[in-house]
């Protein structure tokens, strides 16, 4: 209870003993015949110091020995230093040693071997003052080289100080070789024609290296030993003459070179269409008109659309026409219009009007360097852009290479699906260098016989046949898939913003003519790697563009699924898109892309032979 708050209190002794009766008594009391108020009065006996105790006085002195910490002996197996290490500051301990005359008395400070006169006059170890004990001790020092044996040595320290001498002799080593090198290069420099006649001093020839600075001017020579004297142990990475010299070989080395490949100009594409191929036959107009009044049906033309090879008329119907009756509209409109085949569009896109299409009589050949002149393709971006070709509304049709993905171009007609591809194929060469796309051609064709020795082939060309025709492709595929999970990135793009660019990967584009071969003959290696390539080759930047000419052999399903873009010419079954058996045989296809659920009509670009090879030997040049 609080020494304060026993003041306040009325009664209290009655306190004192109430608060007893509750407490724990301890060490119990074995003596019963004591009384109560007796053990009480001899438990609450204050001691010497006036603090209350339940346990009396000659049991807390037992109690005390008992429990008191014992002293710490002197044992034998204690290691003693190996020497005192004096300081240069505070000096050594204080022993109490007798001396000479036996009396004891404080040994003076033993200080650091080869100590200034200073420090040894402040700590009052001159030698004059020093006793014989203490120069028998330093003595004793010098003989052993600095380390005095006294006592237990310890192996740990003996090897740290093994290991700070072996350093300290290398770098003695390296500085003194520096210095020499820097003396050549110092020479090399000054007389770089070497007209003094007089080569620079090999290392360890001194005498030769003095004769030759005796030959110098004195000024070379002044300016040698200031280049030589900034080699300081403060300084031992390197000196300044080291540091300039490094900074400028960095900055050969990374400066930026122009470019190693200048792309193929536009001209070489050949020249541009005629402004002459829109105009609208006005008789065929009036017989389209005729056609639809024959049948009941008010209509009227309202515009016309064509780019050379296919016209379209846009036809207004009335407001009572169900678009539900196209089907039987067809069968109808046949007989009375003027041409064998057409293809009716309901609706046409972004208006409530149907469109008939039809070939023209006198089609005109879409060039390839209209369609590339007149793209986004002329501003020679890094976008993979390609073209094919014009729609029927004479709108250029280019898409991405990346968001295509891989490509089918199904149909029997060899000419214009071959063409097809070395559309994609020019027109991504013609703006992207061989470090950022390459070509692969799985074909023995003649004609892929352009292409050979062209910068952008990732590997010569062999036959779809051959077992090893796609092996390089497929160990390509794995290390970039394992570098690309390493760099924690899931696509191409990703990959090359956060590496250097000599690391970069380059799009690899996969022609494989034909896939048809392929199914029937017996090539599991391609076949396995096709797969691999269908199902991850895509953000990796690898991208297949196959051919299939022949529609009796049929397709996997599964295979078109991960053929994101088709390209379908005449196909009287419409295996790959739908509607493909209304258009007309020869430069005519249907494309599905996969940001659009409707197939857009393309007329093909055509690239003159003679334009072709000045591209090509264009490319060839800048490779070779």
């Amino acid at each position: 209870m609080d020494r304060s708050r026993r003041r306040r209190q009325f009664n209290r002794e009655a306190e004192d003993e109430k608060s007893y009766r509750e407490r724990f008594r301890f060490p119990l009391e074995l003596d019963d015949e004591k009384k109560d108020g007796e053990s009480h009065q001899s438990e609450t006996m204050n001691d010497g110091n006036g603090s209350d105790s339940f346990i009396r006085k000659e049991q807390r002195r037992t109690l005390f020995e008992e429990t008191k910490k014992q002293e710490k002996k002197d044992s034998s197996f204690r290691i003693t230093k190996a020497r005192d290490i004096p300081s240069a500051v505070h000096g050594t301990k204080k022993h109490e040693e007798p001396d000479e005359n036996g009396a004891s008395g404080p040994i003076r400070q033993k200080p650091l071997p080869g100590a200034s006169p200073l420090i040894s006059a402040i700590h009052g170890t001159k030698k004059e003052e020093l006793s014989k004990k203490e120069l028998s001790y330093i003595e004793a020092d010098k003989e052993d080289g600095g380390v005095r044996q006294q006592g237990y040595t310890s192996p740990i320290i003996e090897g740290l100080k093994r290991e700070r001498l072996l350093r300290a002799k290398k770098e003695k080593k390296r500085l003194e070789e520096r210095r020499q090198r820097e003396a050549r290069e110092k020479a090399r420099y000054d007389d770089p024609y070497n007209l003094k006649g007089k080569q620079p001093a090999p290392i360890g020839h001194e005498q030769e290296s003095a004769e030759n600075e005796e030959a110098l001017p004195v000024q070379e020579t002044s300016e040698k030993k200031a280049n030589l004297g900034t080699a300081s142990p403060y300084n031992v990475i390197m000196t300044p003459y080291d540091k300039k010299k490094r900074l400028n070989n960095r900055k050969i080395e990374t400066k930026r070179q122009g470019p190693k490949y200048t792309m193929p100009s536009i001209h070489m594409l050949g020249s541009d269409q005629t402004d002459d191929y829109g105009e609208a036959d006005g008789a065929l107009a009036g017989q389209v008109v005729g056609a639809f009044e024959a049948i009941g049906i008010p209509a009227e033309i309202f515009d016309y659309k064509t780019n050379g090879i296919i016209g379209r008329f846009g036809i207004k119907l009335d407001r009572t026409f169900r678009l539900s009756n196209i089907a039987r509209l067809r069968e109808h409109l046949g007989p009375n219009l003027p041409f064998d085949s057409f293809r009716v569009i309901a609706p046409i896109i972004g208006t409530s009007n149907i469109g008939i299409e039809f070939p023209l009589k006198d089609p005109i050949h879409i060039p390839f360097s209209k369609v590339f002149s007149s793209s986004s393709l002329k501003l020679r971006k890094n976008d993979f852009k390609f073209v094919v070709g014009k729609t029927v509304d004479d709108k250029i049709f280019s898409y991405e290479l990346q968001k295509a993905g891989h490509t089918l171009v199904y149909g029997n007609n060899e000419i214009d699906s071959s063409n097809a591809i070395d559309n994609i194929l020019i027109s991504l060469m013609m703006n992207h260098n061989p470090n950022e796309f390459r070509i692969l051609i799985a074909s023995d064709k003649p004609h892929y016989e352009d292409y050979k020795n062209v910068p952008h082939l990732f590997q010569p060309q062999k036959s779809v046949m051959d077992p090893d025709v796609l092996s390089g492709l497929l160990k390509e595929l794995n290390d970039r898939h394992n570098q690309f999970r390493r760099a924690h990135v899931r696509n191409l793009n990703s990959f090359n913003q956060r590496v250097s660019y000599e690391a970069r990967k380059s799009v690899i584009a996969v022609v494989i003519d034909d896939l048809s071969e392929l199914f029937e003959s017996n090539n599991p290696d391609a076949v396995k790697t096709i797969v691999q390539v269908l199902k991850k080759g895509k953000p990796l930047g690898i991208h297949l563009i196959m051919k299939h000419t022949r529609t009796d052999v049929n397709i996997r399903f599964e295979w078109l699924q991960m053929m994101q873009t088709r390209i379908s010419f005449r196909d009287e079954k419409s295996n790959i898109i739908e509607g493909s058996e209304t258009l007309t045989d020869g430069n005519d296809m249907l494309i599905q892309i996969p940001t659009s659920n409707k197939a857009l009509r393309v007329n093909g670009a055509v690239l003159p032979h003679d334009s072709k090879q000045r591209v090509f030997s264009h490319l060839k040049h800048i490779g070779g």
